[in-house]
């Protein structure tokens, strides 16, 4: 099973940190769309509440759990913290006692609110992209892929032109 960082948990399950979903169309063109309700399940996986029946999320989950296609989710936290999460669609619950649990979860957030499916995404891989963490990578990997400029001395920094 895929390990998963306390800090990437915590970050799905806030609804206050931006998610979004990519699937691919029936061309294989990416579609991404916000998704304020993708949470992760006890079992390891995300859950992903899909509100309308015929929405092109809907259409693309259901064909990338057809023909084994991938989807991506992105989690983007306060402090910039940023993660790809891949994974493949492997249920789609549209009745029984799991969609009834997430049905009434997704009521008592919007009082009209419909639910088509739970869809539930098994993550293939993690990819941390949070621009502090990637920066240090990337320097310790490719020392000498910077800016001439960064190589002066005297180089100019933001406050140094300010002032």
């Amino acid at each position: 099973m895929l390990q998963v960082s306390e800090e990437l948990i915590d970050l799905i399950q806030n609804r206050a940190v931006v998610k979004v979903i990519a699937t691919l169309d029936e061309r294989g063109e990416p579609y991404a769309v916000p998704a304020p309700f993708l949470q992760w399940s006890e079992r390891g996986e995300l859950v992903h509440l899909e509100p309308l029946e015929k929405s092109a999320t809907n259409r693309n989950l259901l064909r990338s759990l057809w023909f084994g296609r991938t989807v991506s989710v992105t989690v983007y936290g306060p402090l910039g913290e940023s993660f790809v999460i891949s994974g493949h669609p492997i249920k789609a619950h549209i009745c029984g006692p799991l969609f009834r649990h997430y049905y009434q979860q997704l009521r008592s957030i919007i009082h009209d609110a419909d639910l088509s499916t739970a869809w539930i995404i098994k993550p293939i891989s993690i990819t941390d992209e949070t621009y502090s963490r990637v920066k240090i990578k990337e320097e310790d990997e490719f020392p000498f892929s910077v800016h001439l400029d960064r190589l002066r001395a005297d180089h100019y920094t933001t406050e140094r032109i300010l002032s």
